[in-house]
């Protein structure tokens, strides 16, 4: 399975000379903001309709401070597991398509539950692209903690010994 994110653009006129992709082999999820269904409107050509998910919403700031930025991330936290577990369930490629704030707990949520990211840095820019793949899936022995994830990676055991 392999998730693309993109952080939607907030300024339309960046979309303007865009090329359109074909995503028919992608499912495609934004979030309610209208930014995301006009970012995915401009970059592709789909099918089917996306699917809109308030999942991916940027967590409302209740509170100032400390304490209201600590409880805009923790619901951004709980949203983006809630939202990474009902892409696994499905095992289907997708692209997603969020805000800043949903894109970054999503990023985090997904190296935790132990994908590669590729692409991006630590916050990408609007309409940039990430990759995230399952390690298992990549195999480079020591690079991708193949060893630890896959034990039976017969690449990864004999790049760890030298072999390679």
């Amino acid at each position: 399975m392999k998730i693309i994110l993109i952080q939607q653009a907030e300024d339309s006129s960046i979309l303007a000379d865009t090329l359109k992709g074909n995503a028919a082999a992608y499912a495609i999820y934004i979030s309610t903001a209208c930014a995301s269904r006009e970012t995915a409107e401009a970059l592709f050509t789909f099918s089917e309709p996306p699917t809109e998910t308030a999942l991916l919403d940027d967590a409302p700031q209740s509170k100032g401070g400390l304490h209201g930025w600590l409880d805009m991330r923790r619901e951004a936290k709980h949203r983006s597991g809630q939202f990474l577990d009902m892409l696994e369930s499905k095992d289907r490629d997708s692209i997603v398509i969020c805000g800043r704030q949903a894109m970054s707990a999503l990023m985090n949520r997904l190296r935790a539950k132990g994908y590669l990211l590729e692409g991006g840095g630590l916050l990408p820019r609007p309409l940039e692209r990430v990759r995230a793949t399952k390690r298992s899936l990549h195999c480079g022995g020591c690079a991708h903690n193949c060893l630890l994830s896959e034990a039976k990676c017969q690449k990864g055991q004999n790049k760890a010994k030298g072999i390679l």
